[in-house]
């Protein structure tokens, strides 16, 4: 479930590749893959301050391809030895990354197709959004301030400190304008519920 706070009483909702290991780490929490569902929410969430990130749909995109490209390198051997059968979706699509000539514009197509839908990587933004009504919206665009912001509310003293950033680019092949419209295409409903810009130039 989203990751529980209870000396504060709050609950902040992980959404994937929106820096939520390194503001887990600034709260004092390790990151566990289980702080990303919002299926198990308490029924009386009302009585809860919730917290999330979000980030612009695009850039939110390339940062899950670049991750699981290469975790997928890095677990390689792990993946080939494992029973397929048993693995987990996500482990599932990094060994297809790996053992496939994937790039920005297959992964696309896969994301269009819907095969990616139950990947936690690839979800919608807005389903954290809807399941756990966030009373505090950041942005990882503005963490460095928006964190700081959450401090005060929360009343503690920590600062935000970047871990597990990847590069922008992984080896995917150039990330086209093409490619960004039918991103944003398929993340529309992020759009709006976000408020970032989906023209070209904004991002």
């Amino acid at each position: 479930m989203s990751l529980f706070l209870p000396k504060q009483k709050a609950i902040f909702l992980h959404i994937p590749k929106c820096a939520g290991q390194s503001i887990e780490k600034a709260l004092g929490h390790k990151h566990h893959h289980r702080h990303h569902k919002v299926n198990d929410l308490p029924d009386n969430l009302e009585n809860y301050f919730r917290f999330t990130f979000v980030r612009h749909p695009v850039r939110r995109f390339i940062s899950a391809c670049n991750y699981n490209l290469r975790v997928a390198k890095a677990t390689r051997k792990q993946l080939e030895h494992a029973d397929y059968k048993s693995l987990s979706s996500f482990k599932k699509y990094r060994l297809h990354l790996i053992t496939s000539n994937s790039s920005y514009d297959s992964i696309i197509d896969d994301l269009i197709s819907e095969k990616l839908k139950n990947i936690p990587f690839f979800k919608h933004q807005k389903h954290w959004l809807t399941k756990g009504k966030p009373q505090f919206i950041g942005r990882v665009e503005n963490i460095d301030t928006d964190f700081a912001i959450l401090a005060k509310i929360l009343r503690i003293k920590s600062k935000l400190k970047r871990t597990n950033k990847s590069p922008d680019i992984a080896s995917l092949g150039n990330f086209s304008k093409k490619n960004f419209q039918k991103v944003v295409d398929y993340y529309r409903e992020d759009f709006n519920a976000t408020g970032y810009s989906p023209k070209y130039k904004a991002f």
